[in-house]
């Protein structure tokens, strides 16, 4: 409760805490690599994809043991509902590398300054419309 420089001092305040700390995770996904990530497996993964999902994959890997190629036993509910690969996916490679394309480019986005749909920073500018507004 308060007025609105208040309130909007305490959600900056709050907004400006989680940027800092997505930042901080995507640095510890690019620069530190755990013991478990330096299979072969996780070769073209590691630095390149968001820690979480890298943390998925290993569980989906450990599944894959259990479910093998059998897509009706693994549900592949990984895959749908976050593009990672599920874990008859990882059974194709367990003896190779996961290759980066099979993880969804949502995970690959490691920073803040990436444009989405490959346009530069100019073609998103309103300096048209302003200009066709004031003519």
């Amino acid at each position: 409760m308060g007025d609105l420089c208040t309130c909007w001092d305490a959600i900056n305040n709050v907004l400006i805490l989680q940027h800092n700390e997505i930042k901080a995770s995507f640095e510890m996904s690019i620069h530190v690599v755990g013991h478990n990530f330096n299979l072969t497996l996780y070769k073209h993964l590691v630095g390149m994809v968001s820690k979480y999902a890298l943390l998925w994959i290993a569980e989906e890997v450990q599944r894959a043991n259990h479910v093998g190629f059998d897509s009706e036993h693994c549900g592949c509910v990984l895959r749908s509902n976050h593009g990672l690969p599920c874990a008859c996916a990882v059974a194709r490679y367990q003896f190779g590398v996961i290759p980066l394309n099979e993880v969804y480019v949502m995970w690959t986005r490691l920073s803040f300054s990436d444009i989405s749909s490959g346009q530069s920073s100019s073609e998103l500018s309103y300096e048209q419309e302003f200009d066709a507004i004031a003519k």
